[in-house]
């Protein structure tokens, strides 16, 4: 299944990803991260935003973003970006990869930047640290790592993020999609 036909069956994973960027204090550069923010470059075009985009391990979803609207590729998270999307990601990176990832999105943020991610809930603490199973965007299967809403809580928190918004969505791949808005307050010390 390519992404645009994903996009058509499973919208309602990327809902709130327009709405969640009024958290941010302004909204100067966005990070796109991961092959689901492929399609978020062309719809934040459409809302008016025109800064510039950067992406960040975008698969190939990114070449019909390409298309569309300007997108410099990079080859990390650093950098100095107002606004991380990063929606159906980090059910792909470990326990350890995770806390890396959070970290250097926190550090990548301008004050009052937000982090947005989306991932889908554990119905069961996950034990292991990734699980081979039915992919929810192609045929063939992937390994993800199932995080509670808790776990990604407690991560985010003690990495220094405050909790700007949490919505939670039916979906057709998953029972249900955590959205959260994460916002990047005082520097850490």
């Amino acid at each position: 299944m390519d992404l645009i036909t994903w996009m058509r069956k499973n919208s309602r994973a990327l809902r709130h990803a327009g709405s969640f960027l009024s958290y941010a204090e302004s909204q100067e550069s966005i990070l796109l991260v991961g092959p689901f923010a492929a399609a978020l470059a062309p719809f934040y075009r459409n809302l008016g935003y025109d800064g510039p985009l950067y992406s960040y391990e975008g698969g190939e979803g990114y070449e019909r973003s390409l298309m569309v609207t300007s997108i410099e590729c990079v080859d990390s998270i650093c950098g100095k970006y107002s606004v991380i999307a990063a929606p159906l990601y980090i059910q792909s990176l470990s326990v350890r990869e995770l806390t890396t990832f959070l970290f250097d999105s926190y550090d990548s943020l301008s004050d009052g930047g937000l982090l947005y991610i989306s991932f889908p809930e554990a119905i069961a603490p996950s034990v292991g640290e990734k699980t081979l199973v039915d992919s929810f965007y192609s045929e063939g299967k992937i390994y993800m790592k199932y995080y509670s809403l808790v776990d990604v809580l407690q991560s985010t928190e003690a990495v220094g993020f405050s909790i700007s918004a949490i919505e939670m969505d039916e979906v057709d791949f998953h029972d249900r999609l955590i959205s959260l808005a994460l916002k990047k307050g005082e520097k850490r010390a």
